[in-house]
């Protein structure tokens, strides 16, 4: 497990400095960012195109739970995981609404 932890309530998005597209030689998805490029197998692909900002994790493991038809809490874990390292390189930014943040609050609370 990463450092930092994605909440279940933040709305993750691709960073500024990464890129989604694909790749002109291979058709494949691919994240592109400064230091290299991340090639998606599909189910990456499909978790990092609901990175929008506007939906949840817990969204995204919904919609993705309905696609692969399979139970939320079965896939959760993994999609969360995932998540997690995409936000460890920097690839991804995890913010939660700024009205369930408590920015005062104590980290070791």
């Amino acid at each position: 497990m990463t450092a930092e932890s994605i909440s279940a309530r933040a709305r993750p998005k691709i960073s500024p400095r990464a890129r989604l597209q694909t790749d002109k030689v291979t058709g494949k998805p691919v994240l592109l960012y400064p230091e290299g490029v991340l090639i998606l197998n599909p189910t990456g692909h499909a978790i990092v195109s609901l990175c929008t900002g506007e939906l949840t994790v817990e969204e995204i493991v919904a919609q993705l739970a309905a696609r692969y038809r399979v139970s939320s809490e079965e896939i959760s874990p993994q999609v969360t995981e995932y998540l997690n390292r995409l936000l460890a390189r920097n690839l991804l930014e995890g913010h939660e609404p700024a009205d369930q943040c408590d920015l005062s609050a104590p980290a070791d609370r």
